[in-house]
């Protein structure tokens, strides 16, 4: 897909009727064959509204939260029918596979690029010959074998920091760090941007807040920056006032033709789109299972795609969701703190629990839970925890606790696991109850007390009661859960679905 430019919309120039009349008949040429070789693949791809635009922002194709797909002018022309089919299937896919309601606390960018490495691996591993499917070479950068059979939401935590890595632009790179700035971030870089920065426009405060958002943004992009943006030499302020033009910034619309769209809708409006292409699914299924076929005949991955549709199950990553949102600040309620309307109604109603302590995140770093796993839940958990603006506390444990960690933004847990030595022990046993103990021993007490934990672990420790624990706590497991006796609210961690 095709993320926007920055900048002012531009003029869109017209083409001919003649142009515009034999580029949709290349389109309705890549679908009829579609159709021909794979009722199942033509089927989704004929329920794809296509547009055709020369607006110079749109260099390849691009499907949007409507569930339009757009194509460059310019790029629709070059692509050969191989290709052209691939881009349409491309594009399907992503609206076949829920891309925009999985993005969830996602950054935008990388979840687009991380459903485009999966769906480009879906489509480089079909049956058909590179005659008839092949992806044009500027998707083929999206294409990599080390993320086969991994889902989107796997592929995004393993994307590199930097996404220069992956060849994409200083731009889309510039995006990537501003979409990882806090609020008091962007403020503080954006007055800085505003004002060109000029020395004496902001306080020593808001320069180092603009300092810490500018380390978002990779060092070979904004140059190596000092100790302290106020002391900072006229060389520096020349550089950054050249990379963030005034008229560029946080305040200024980065966004893409794939995710506007859906932002702009209300909730019964995604919903309604959702449905609609799992409706469209079921519909292809059966257009391409009519007469004596089976499912069996259907492409692999179609086989694995339509599985939770006929079977339908709520993934783990749901589920970790919803039960983290039950524990979060205002969520739950209690009657010892009457809510505000009680007076109104005449009756006592619970009010909510001011649950305003960092969440506990106790890692097993035994070596039982392997880097997938690991990945995996703490790619969903940050996401998560983003969203609601939380503090965490990261304790790792194996035996005894190893460490114990305040971190005030939830997007550092992941930096702090790849950084920080976090005494992988692999072997050394395993024991949860030294969590417990630690919680609630004299040195716990410096650092701020848990309003609430999620253990990680394998599964396989010598499980105490729920009720020994200080605080309510979700447990996951990436391999056995708690026997029901325990009384644990725990889910398991099912890894290899097929996601896009």
């Amino acid at each position: 897909m095709n993320p926007l430019e920055p900048g002012t919309p531009q003029a869109v120039p017209k083409s001919s009727a003649a142009d515009l009349t034999t580029l949709k008949a290349r389109l309705f040429r890549a679908r009829a064959t579609l159709v021909e070789a794979s009722p199942f693949l033509g089927s989704l791809v004929l329920k794809l509204p296509l547009l055709i635009t020369e607006d110079p922002r749109v260099t390849t194709a691009c499907v949007d939260g409507r569930g339009i797909c757009t194509f460059g002018k310019d790029f629709l022309q070059a692509l050969g029918l191989p290709a052209l089919r691939s881009v349409l299937l491309h594009e399907a896919l992503h609206l076949a596979l829920d891309a925009f309601p999985r993005c969830g606390a996602r950054k935008p960018l990388r979840w687009n690029i991380a459903h485009d490495f999966a769906i480009n691996q879906l489509i480089d591993e079909s049956d058909f010959g590179r005659d008839f499917l092949s992806l044009p070479e500027v998707f083929k950068p999206l294409l990599d074998p080390h993320f086969k059979g991994l889902p989107a939401e796997d592929i995004y935590a393993l994307l590199p920091k930097d996404l220069g890595e992956l060849g994409l632009s200083d731009a889309d790179c510039l995006r990537d760090g501003i979409e990882h700035m806090s609020r008091e971030e962007k403020v503080a870089l954006g007055k800085a941007i505003l004002n060109a920065f000029n020395p004496g426009a902001l306080d020593p405060e808001e320069w180092a807040s603009a300092r810490v958002a500018l380390e978002r943004v990779p060092g070979r992009i904004r140059g190596e920056l000092p100790p302290s943006l106020a002391e900072g030499d006229a060389a520096i302020f020349d550089r950054l006032r050249a990379l963030f033009p005034v008229g560029f910034g946080p305040g200024v619309s980065f966004g893409d033709l794939w995710f506007d769209a859906w932002t702009a809708l209300t909730e019964a409006e995604r919903e309604a789109l959702r449905e609609s292409w799992r409706e469209k699914l079921l519909e292809a299924a059966e257009q391409a299972l009519k007469g004596d076929k089976g499912i069996g005949h259907l492409p692999g991955w179609a086989q694995k795609l339509l599985g939770p549709l006929l079977n339908p199950h709520i993934p783990w990553q749901a589920k970790l969701a919803q039960k983290i949102h039950g524990h979060l600040k205002g969520r739950r309620r209690t009657f010892s703190r009457p809510g505000r309307r009680s007076h109104a109604v005449g009756a006592v109603l619970p009010g909510p629990i001011k649950d305003r302590g960092p969440v506990g995140v106790f890692v097993d770093v035994s070596g039982s839970v392997g880097p997938a796993e690991l990945g995996a839940f703490m790619g969903e958990l940050v996401g998560i925890l983003q969203n609601a603006d939380l503090p965490v506390r990261l304790i790792t444990w194996d035996a005894a606790v190893q460490e114990d960690l305040f971190l005030e933004h939830p997007e550092d847990v992941r930096d702090a696991i790849q950084q920080r030595s976090l005494a992988f022990k692999r072997g050394g046993g395993t024991d949860p109850r030294c969590v417990i103990e630690h919680l609630e021993s004299p040195e716990a007490l410096d650092l701020p007390p848990v309003s609430f934990g999620v253990l990680l672990t394998d599964g396989y420790v010598p499980w105490p009661d729920a009720t020994d624990w200080p605080i309510d706590l979700l447990v996951v497991c990436s391999a056995a859960l708690p026997e029901p006796h325990y009384g644990y609210d725990a889910l398991r961690l099912e890894l290899g679905e097929l996601h896009g």
